[in-house]
């Protein structure tokens, strides 16, 4: 499917490749750029190859809503065979795995949904720029303002204040080992209740949540080293049973560790190669 004004008038600048991997075609932010762009919409991940040697595109967006291993599998192979195109990344809320394997194939920019009209035609326009500048090597990813995917320092000067700092620090020195709750309520000079609910106040996600989203974190940045093992992994970052940490992994990611992890390398490999 192909959303473009008079191909015969349109600049080879805004003239790109859009791999559309929402789950409604009629959802994604394609459809807000009808007629503004010479845009060539795909689908399907096996057609991005063909689309890119037909078409000849400035650049090339990869729009996701949750993590879809197809489509990464395919921004990878669009950035090892292709690594002077530059390539755009929009991401949904949920698909931080989607995120960090952007950041790690070092795309010109990566924006996290929900993206506003302005800002998404102000990155597909400075892609443009690029393009006609005759720029090449990859530049560093770029995230909007609000979503910046960086970690935070265990103790953040802003966090002085709350009342639950002490259990931010103490699962960033012991998340690799059981933690009870008793304990960091403790260290917080308050009761298990009092501590569920303040730290929900101040954090935005329960204990639990945040304690499980720090592992995975974690264990994403381990997996991306090259001689990792999935059960050495899973049990660095606090799990003792391999079949659990798999399944909560897809759950958080789509995608089992393995898969992840053989993308992670792919990634490494074309960082690496000259």
């Amino acid at each position: 499917m192909s959303h473009s004004f008079d191909p015969a008038s349109a600049s080879p600048y805004y003239r790109f490749v859009w791999v559309d991997l929402t789950g409604d075609a009629d959802a994604s932010l394609a459809e807000s750029l009808d007629g503004a762009f010479d845009i060539h919409r795909v689908r399907e991940p096996a057609r991005v190859a063909a689309a890119i040697c037909d078409r000849a595109p400035a650049f090339v967006c990869f729009e996701f809503d949750e993590p879809n291993a197809q489509g990464v599998d395919a921004l990878t192979r669009v950035r090892r065979e292709h690594p002077a195109l530059p390539v755009l990344v929009i991401a949904g809320r949920n698909s931080m795995a989607v995120a960090m394997w952007a950041l790690r194939l070092r795309v010109w920019d990566l924006l996290i949904k929900p993206v506003p009209l302005r800002e998404l035609c102000r990155s597909i326009l400075a892609l443009a720029s690029i393009t006609r500048s005759g720029e090449t090597g990859p530049a560093r990813p770029t995230l909007s303002a609000s979503e910046r995917i960086e970690p935070r320092p265990a103790f953040d000067p802003r966090d002085r204040q709350k009342k639950t700092q002490p259990a931010i620090s103490y699962v960033s020195a012991n998340f690799n080992g059981r933690i009870a709750l008793d304990h960091v309520a403790a260290l917080c000079q308050l009761s298990p209740s009092q501590f569920c609910r303040t730290f929900r106040q101040e954090h935005g996600v329960s204990f639990g949540q945040y304690l499980l989203r720090y592992r995975m974190e974690r264990a994403c940045e381990r997996l991306a080293h090259p001689d990792a093992l999935v059960k050495e992994v899973a049990y660095s970052v606090g799990f003792n049973d391999l079949s659990y940490f798999t399944r909560v992994f897809r759950r958080q990611f789509g995608m089992c560790p393995s898969v992840y992890q053989a993308g992670a390398r792919s990634s490494c490999t074309l960082e690496g190669s000259p």
